[in-house]
């Protein structure tokens, strides 16, 4: 696979460069939406042309083949083995994750969420007209650590989630063994339900390991809910399909009363296909991907600190989203959006949305081509070095 290969991906509909050349022009090269530049495995385009040769584009169901290859590939990737009945379809974890709110918990119910975290994670207790209880991350020595200690003087009887993002986004941590079981223990001490949404678990650097969250110990099992897609690790967001795993028999059955309740049931015509040839056939091309990310986050960071030092990275240990530390240029935050926006003509995500603590940093996604991130780095630097 040819990662440094720049392909146009104007008027295909693109949630990420087509909405975004209507708001800000075609002159803005966008790193904002987390989805990669790149073409999905080939593997996955040919199973892609067989549906579509075939020609009659029915109702579909998902084959034993389909839930035996993700508990093959959860097996080998994480020493993790999952039951077949442990898998739950949803189109997005999105939808599954607002479902499992309403299906587990009641208006003002109080659910834990990090920041700065994932928006949508945020906005999917906010819209639900649940009680957003905020968990700050601490950021020491340019990493981030989870604070359940100023968590714990929050809690009170009305709080019964916890939405964990593992990995990390924005920030990039790949939680370790250790802050995992630290904080199985303090959800089973105040009987909380966890979901766990692991759509970035593929992308994780050398020296760093993902470890769901239902595997730290059988009682968390029975407590957690992973989320897991192959969208983020192949490219294939559109094709609108995820797994979401949950042990617990009792809470299972009722998400999946929940998921017939609005009507979910057949798969995209596509995902079943696709998953079978992204686990069978696509692993070698992840762990070049992976490579390939690396190193564009090594070229990034070096390119920060000779050139644009006021702009410093928190180091991601995994996904391909870039945290950068901005607040050495001492703008608020509607000048570092005209900043990066309209003078560079760059597209980041503003750290605020994020949450509070966002403020002051910017979001950067690196799975484009290098010569993309070469582009933008050059354009913000002749910017940046402007400034008095």
């Amino acid at each position: 696979m040819n990662f440094d290969k720049v392909i146009n991906r104007y008027n295909t509909n693109s949630a990420k460069w087509d909405e975004a050349a209507e708001e800000y022009g075609k002159d803005v090269l966008y790193l904002g939406v987390a989805d990669m530049d790149f073409k999905s495995p080939r593997p996955i385009i040919e199973a892609i042309e067989n549906v579509a040769k075939h020609g009659i584009f029915g109702y579909t169901i998902h084959n034993d083949k389909y839930f035996s290859s993700i508990q093959q590939w959860m097996s080998n990737r994480y020493d993790w083995d999952i039951e077949k009945d442990w898998i739950v379809f949803s189109p997005r974890i999105g939808i599954a994750i607002s479902l499992i709110i309403n299906s587990f918990t009641k208006e003002g119910d109080g659910i834990i969420v990090q920041s700065p975290g994932y928006a949508p994670l945020r906005e999917s207790v906010v819209k639900n007209n649940r009680k957003l209880v905020t968990n700050e991350l601490k950021l020491e020595s340019g990493e981030y650590k989870m604070n359940l200690k100023e968590l714990e003087e929050k809690m009170d009887p009305s709080i019964k989630m916890f939405i964990l993002c593992s990995p990390h986004n924005p920030t990039g941590r790949v939680w370790q063994e250790e802050e995992l079981k630290e904080l199985s223990e303090f959800c089973i001490k105040h009987n909380l339900l966890v979901i766990s949404d692991e759509v970035h678990s593929e992308i994780v650097f050398k020296g760093y390991k993902h470890i769901p969250f239902s595997k730290i110990n059988d009682e968390i099992r029975e407590r957690s809910i992973v989320c897991n897609s192959i969208t983020k690790a192949f490219n294939v967001p559109g094709i609108m399909t995820s797994n979401i795993i949950i042990p617990n028999k009792k809470i299972r059955e009722k998400f999946k009363d929940s998921l017939d309740r609005v009507g979910i049931h057949n798969p995209n015509i596509f995902s079943v296909p696709v998953l079978e040839e992204a686990y069978g056939k696509c692993e070698e091309w992840l762990e070049q991907l992976n490579l390939y990310l690396y190193d564009n986050l090594i070229f990034f960071s070096s390119y920060l600190e000779e050139h644009i030092p006021r702009m410093k990275l928190i180091k991601p240990e995994g996904t391909y989203l870039a945290w950068v530390d901005v607040r050495d240029l001492d703008l608020n935050e509607d000048e570092i959006e005209d900043l990066f926006i309209n003078k560079a003509k760059v597209g980041i995500y503003i750290g605020s949305i994020f949450g509070e603590s966002g403020k002051g940093f910017i979001r950067v996604n690196l799975a484009t081509p290098r010569s993309n991130l070469k582009l933008a780095l050059d354009r913000i630097k002749e910017v940046i070095n402007n400034i008095e």
